[in-house]
């Protein structure tokens, strides 16, 4: 059976994380996607875990990302770099790249100059703003959306500074609009032979995945403040949050108090007002669960049909029976030859008949610009002539 995306060939012209993780998830669905790095490699590749950690000579960040690829190096300033990269968009059909609006122009590798090589192309332009408006020039990022759209000012107790979310929320979902939108357009090309442009930014998405906050706070005439006792969001009642046990921690999304009081025996709880005395709630019921065991007291709640489950971190959670069982954790060989394969995550879906499979590791700079230079029609002679003009190799 092929992959749902067999046949399809994206030039990956992305950096970071936001547009290699999009571009990694069409690799896993099927496409060939041909990662167009600089001439000594993409610079995320030098990213460490913590202090110059990184996993036999490669930086996990990197390869976390970057699977299901084939890697060309390309000097894209020199003339011939730019013929091989024109030649390459020429023959596929999705163009992806996240460069700060312009630089791809300045490269002669716009939409306008890519669509006069190739008209029905699905060209994906993904920046940190914006293609144009006040802060269309600034670097975009992460950090800066979570600061700019409210999501680390929401996170965190009532009393603490703004709190970031520590994993790359705004990339995530803002990959998740690469890979949406393309096949949107995909499926469009396939019914109407058009191709088009397509643009997504980091600040939108970070908008986008606060639907819930941004419909609340432009329409109800009230200030939401986050909760000082912990409450896991400013717009819930009690006992949504993380409640300490006798032996690690527990989490209790919605459920009445008067429920809560019922399952558990403990009749204090439900004298609360859920919402206007949340804070008061939720430290009595935490008197409650620090005499609990965990195990015990998520088995009990469970049985009960509350909403409950234990706290773990990213190592504890490798070990979850249902991660596990979901084949969400993959061992992909690693680039360096006599490196031990690394562990990393899987493709969070199943298709009854194009399955996805991970059936290429994370490439070597360069690993494929001869392979990836024949397709393209190039001869024996002018590969050498570019590997010693330091354009590719």
């Amino acid at each position: 059976m092929t992959q749902p995306l067999h046949g399809v060939v994206v030039a990956d012209f992305t950096t970071a994380h936001q547009g290699p993780w999009a571009t990694q998830k069409l690799g896993d669905l099927g496409a060939d996607v041909v990662k167009v790095e600089r001439y000594e490699g993409e610079w995320a590749r030098s990213l460490t875990a913590g202090t110059d950690d990184y996993l036999d000579g490669e930086s996990p960040f990197w390869l976390a990302a970057n699977r299901s690829k084939r890697s060309i190096n390309l000097d894209l300033k020199a003339e011939a770099g730019h013929e091989i990269a024109l030649d390459l968009v020429s023959e596929a059909d999705v163009v992806v790249e996240n460069f700060r609006p312009g630089v791809m122009d300045r490269l002669g590798l716009g939409y306008e100059d890519v669509r006069a090589v190739n008209e029905d192309v699905v060209y994906i332009s993904a920046s940190g703003y914006g293609t144009d408006g006040p802060y269309a020039d600034r670097p975009g990022q992460d950090l800066l959306m979570q600061a700019a759209t409210g999501i680390a000012a929401s996170t965190g107790r009532a009393d603490d500074p703004p709190t970031p979310v520590p994993f790359p929320v705004v990339d995530g979902h803002a990959a998740m609009q690469i890979v949406t939108h393309t096949l949107t357009a995909l499926f469009h090309r396939e019914r109407s032979g058009e191709g088009q442009r397509v643009n997504v930014n980091l600040l939108d998405a970070a908008v986008d995945s606060q639907c819930q906050a941004f419909t609340v706070e432009c329409n109800m005439d009230r200030d939401y403040e986050r909760s000082g006792a912990g409450i896991g969001q400013k717009y819930l009642p009690a006992p949504y949050g993380i409640y300490e046990t006798a032996d690690g921690q527990v989490a209790i999304a919605m459920t009445p108090l008067d429920r809560l009081a019922e399952v558990l025996d403990y009749p204090p709880i439900a004298s609360f007002d859920a919402y206007a005395e949340r804070d008061a709630a939720k430290r009595c019921l935490a008197e409650y669960t620090r005499e609990c065991e965990t195990e015990a007291l998520v088995a009990e709640l469970v049985a009960a049909d509350v909403w409950a489950a234990a706290v773990t971190d990213v190592a504890g959670a490798a070990d979850h029976p249902q991660i596990q069982h979901n084949g969400m954790l993959v061992d992909v060989e690693h680039p360096s030859p006599n490196a031990e394969p690394f562990t990393t995550t899987g493709v969070p879906a199943t298709f009854s008949a194009t399955p996805a499979n991970i059936d290429r590791r994370p490439p070597r700079v360069g690993e494929h610009a001869e392979e990836i230079l024949r397709e393209l029609g190039y001869g024996d002679e002018f590969v050498k002539d570019l590997v010693e003009a330091e354009v590719t190799g």
